[in-house]
């Protein structure tokens, strides 16, 4: 028997990797046109299916039996065969209690402004109706309340949910709202989990608000289904074990410092020692441009950081990876949105006398010029990191500690 995931254009998909670690080693990846889904569906091989867009609402055609709650939804996201009939669940519902579970966020008696108005929203409205929600608001393009609206909620939303694409990969960083200009929101979530963290996430972070990404909705609701396809009873643990997993594969290690502090060294270590792709930011800018400093030197330092910022987007999209940054990526503050969407930044510190200077037209000036430097940067680099690491020029030393830190991290 064949499981799988069904949509139209699918790319990359967690899915398969979801129910082979819950022993499920027949799920594959379906990719149909609306024309074809009558002869899918018909496949006599198929046993289980999850579905994702554009057909959980038209799937339901298909289902000679459909569950109250699904029902209630309007759509289905997992179909299960059984004496030749096909019978429809929604177990996107449980990755959204769970999700905010997950992430302590209460909705009972609480304003809840849902962003979107397609299958996934009306999915989390029944989930917090259920949940108690005391009033639930859509933000649309389509009807009012539209986005455009949102001020009207400035000072009476306190639970966000995001249920759009915007700010999916690899289009972001984009937003629908300003997080900042509310003022009474205690939670939020945003259903997309590529990349981490939304613009959304970043603000709700920066806010000290509980948030999620959508990484757990879609183990949670992955392992529901499981649940029905293999009539087995996972839960919580085996949820808490594959999200564990796929955070520590997938998060970028990002290393930020002054010139000359061992970002490159220490990156290259790190890559060796996790087998995790290294990407160097410098190197890849001199691909480009040639030597930096001398490029610094022709076209001055502000041209020198456009190109920077620019190559900082385009690698920190990726996951899985050590990313050693320049010195002075930190005095430009988006490059903080693109280095944090998908990574953990780390900020190496060595006494001034340790840095090395050699070929770097920015570190000239010896040591007192290197003070201001730091004297000046240092704010940047404190307000960027997630951790702060001595480097003693002890080189293994401060790899295991990175490794021992980035292991036990699992937000």
């Amino acid at each position: 028997m064949t499981f799988g995931l069904l949509g139209r254009k699918l790319g990359h998909s967690y899915s398969p990797r979801i129910h082979k670690a819950l022993g499920n080693n027949d799920y594959q990846l379906f990719e149909k046109e609306p024309s074809e889904l009558a002869n899918f569906f018909n496949d006599p091989t198929l046993q289980g299916i999850n579905i994702t867009i554009p057909y959980k609402i038209q799937a339901m055609d298909y289902c000679a039996h459909i569950d109250d709650r699904a029902k209630r939804i309007g759509c289905v996201n997992t179909m299960v065969r059984t004496n030749d009939e096909w019978y429809g669940y929604n177990t996107d519902y449980d990755g959204f209690v769970y999700t905010l579970e997950h992430a302590g966020i209460s909705v009972k008696d609480k304003q809840c402004l849902i962003l979107g108005d397609g299958a996934s929203s009306q999915t989390v409205h029944v989930a917090l109706e259920d949940l108690g929600a005391r009033e639930i608001i859509h933000l649309s393009r389509h009807m009012e309340p539209l986005y455009s609206d949102a001020e009207r909620f400035y000072n009476t939303a306190e639970v966000i949910i995001n249920c759009t694409p915007v700010g999916m990969y690899p289009h972001g960083p984009s937003n629908l709202i300003d997080l900042t200009e509310f003022t009474k929101v205690e939670g939020v979530v945003d259903l997309i989990y590529n990349p981490t963290r939304t613009v959304l996430l970043l603000q709700a972070d920066m806010m000290g608000i509980p948030y999620s990404d959508g990484l757990p909705f879609l183990v949670a609701q992955g392992v529901v289904a499981a649940n029905h396809f293999q009539g087995e009873s996972f839960g919580a643990q085996e949820i808490q074990s594959i999200l564990e997993d796929i955070r520590k594969e997938t998060e970028n290690i990002i290393l930020i410092g002054m010139p000359g502090v061992g970002k490159s060294t220490i990156g290259k270590a790190l890559s060796d020692v996790m087998n995790r792709p290294w990407v160097d930011i410098d190197h890849e800018l001199e691909k480009e441009i040639g030597h930096i400093s001398a490029y610094i030197v022709e076209h001055g330092e502000e041209a020198f950081r456009l190109k920077e910022t620019d190559m900082i987007a385009k690698v920190a999209k990726e996951s899985g990876h050590i990313i050693s940054t320049g010195g002075g990526c930190v005095t430009v503050p988006k490059n903080f949105v693109h280095l944090r969407q998908n990574g953990r930044i780390y900020q190496l510190k060595t006494a001034v006398e340790n840095l090395e200077t050699e070929g770097r037209v920015l570190s000239t000036g010896g040591v007192e010029k290197l003070r201001e430097i730091e004297a000046i940067r240092t704010p940047m680099y404190e307000a960027f990191a997630q951790v702060i690491v001595d480097y003693d020029r002890n080189l293994d030393e401060t790899v295991a500690t990175i490794v021992e830190e980035f292991s036990t991290h699992t937000r």
